[in-house]
C-alpha cells in the first residue's frame, strides 16, 4: 500500500473516523516493523499534544505547529541531527495529512457521480440524494451527482423516466438531455429522450415545469405535453385529455391509442428486448389501440394477430410482421 494511503487511514483512526477495514490495514502495517510502530506512536503523541478532538477537516494546524514547537524546544538538547529531521518530517506529516484528507474528501464529494442504466425489458426505480424519485423505462440511463451541492439539483437522462421531485423552493431541479433543459421546483412529469428518437417529449402530471432549448422555452401546465424536434429545433405544446399513454409504463402497462405498428416498433423492442422487422410498408401503417401488461412477448404479439390484416412469425429474438 502506498505511503499516503496508510497515512490517511492513520489520520482517520486519530479522528475516530476509521472503519473496521481501515483499522485492520493499519494493524497489519504496524506488525510489519518496529519502525512503523515507533512512527505511529510519535504521530499519535504529536496529535494528542494539540488537544484536538474534532474531525480531521477541522484540525487547527496553527495550534498544532505552535504546540509542537514548544514541546520540541524543551527537549531539543537530547536530539541528534537525524532525530531533528525525523521530527521535522513528522510535523510536516501532521500538517499535510489533515489537508490531504480535507481536500481529498471535498474533491470526492464534488466529483462523485452515479450512473444507473436500465436494460431492455427491465424497469428501475431510483431514489435521488434529495429524496426525489425517478422510474427508468427500458433502455434508459440516468446520471447524477451524489451530493446535489449548490443551488441546482441536476441530473442527465438518456431514455425515458418518470420523475417525482421533492419540493425545494430554494433549489430548482433540472434534467439535461440532448441540449434540452427541463426545470422544476417540485412536481411529477414524464420525460422521453431516447438517442435514436427524433423527438424529446415532456408530459406534465402535476405542478409546473419549464422546458428550455438554446432558442426557445415553454412552461407547461398539468395534462400538457411538449414535443421538441431534434432536427428542426422547434417545440410544440399539446393539451391532452388523457396522459396515461405517456405515464402508465411506470405501473407495468403499455397503453397505446391509434398508433401505427411503425411507431410502436421501438417501444415494443425496448419493452420486450426483441428485434422487430416488417416485410412491407402497408403493415407498418396498421394502427392499433390497446393495453399490454407484463405479458410474454408471445402473448403480446398474438394481440396484433387478431387483426385480419396483420400476420407475424418469430425466429429466435426477431419478430417479423407482414400484411395478410
Amino acid at each position: 500500500m502506498q505511503e499516503n494511503q496508510i497515512h490517511l487511514k492513520i489520520i482517520r483512526i486519530f479522528t475516530d473516523e476509521a472503519n473496521q477495514a481501515d483499522r485492520e490495514v493499519v494493524r497489519k502495517w504496524l506488525n510489519e516493523s518496529e519502525n512503523n510502530k515507533k512512527l505511529y506512536r510519535d504521530l499519535q503523541e504529536i496529535w494528542l499534544t494539540t488537544g484536538e478532538k474534532n474531525n480531521s477537516d477541522q484540525y487547527a494546524l496553527d495550534i498544532a505547529i505552535k504546540q509542537f514547537k514548544a514541546k520540541t524546544s524543551r527537549s531539543v538538547k537530547y536530539f541528534d541531527f537525524r532525530n531533528i529531521l525525523k521530527y521535522a518530517a513528522i510535523l510536516i506529516l501532521v500538517i499535510a495529512l489533515p489537508m490531504m484528507y480535507f481536500f481529498g474528501q471535498k474533491s470526492s464529494e464534488a466529483d462523485t457521480f452515479t450512473t444507473i442504466s436500465c436494460a431492455y425489458g427491465d424497469k428501475s426505480e431510483v431514489e435521488l440524494p434529495d429524496g426525489s424519485k425517478a422510474w427508468l423505462n427500458s433502455g434508459s440511463t440516468l446520471k447524477f451527482n451524489n451530493n446535489f451541492k449548490g443551488d441546482i439539483r441536476s441530473v442527465e437522462l438518456e431514455g425515458e423516466a418518470y420523475f417525482s421531485v421533492t419540493k425545494d423552493k430554494k433549489r430548482s431541479f433540472t434534467v439535461e438531455t440532448f441540449g434540452i433543459t427541463t426545470e422544476v421546483l417540485g412536481t411529477e412529469f414524464n420525460l422521453t429522450a431516447y438517442k435514436e428518437d427524433q423527438t424529446v417529449a415532456a408530459t406534465l402530471v402535476e405542478g409546473s415545469i419549464k422546458v428550455k432549448s438554446p432558442i426557445q422555452h415553454i412552461i407547461l401546465s398539468p395534462n400538457q405535453k411538449l414535443v421538441y424536434n431534434k432536427t428542426s429545433k422547434k417545440m410544440e405544446r399539446y393539451q391532452l385529455q388523457d396522459i396515461s399513454c405517456d405515464t402508465e409504463w411506470r405501473n407495468g402497462r403499455m397503453i397505446f391509442k391509434g398508433e401505427s405498428l411503425s411507431s410502436l416498433e421501438p417501444k415494443l423492442e425496448r419493452w420486450f428486448d426483441v428485434d422487430i422487422e416488417f416485410t412491407d410498408e402497408e403493415v407498418k401503417k396498421r394502427r392499433f389501440s390497446g393495453i399490454l401488461e407484463r405479458e410474454s412477448i408471445l402473448e403480446a404479439v398474438k394481440y396484433f394477430d387478431y387483426s385480419k390484416y396483420v400476420g407475424y412469425k418469430i425466429e429466435g429474438n426477431t419478430i417479423t410482421f407482414y400484411s395478410e
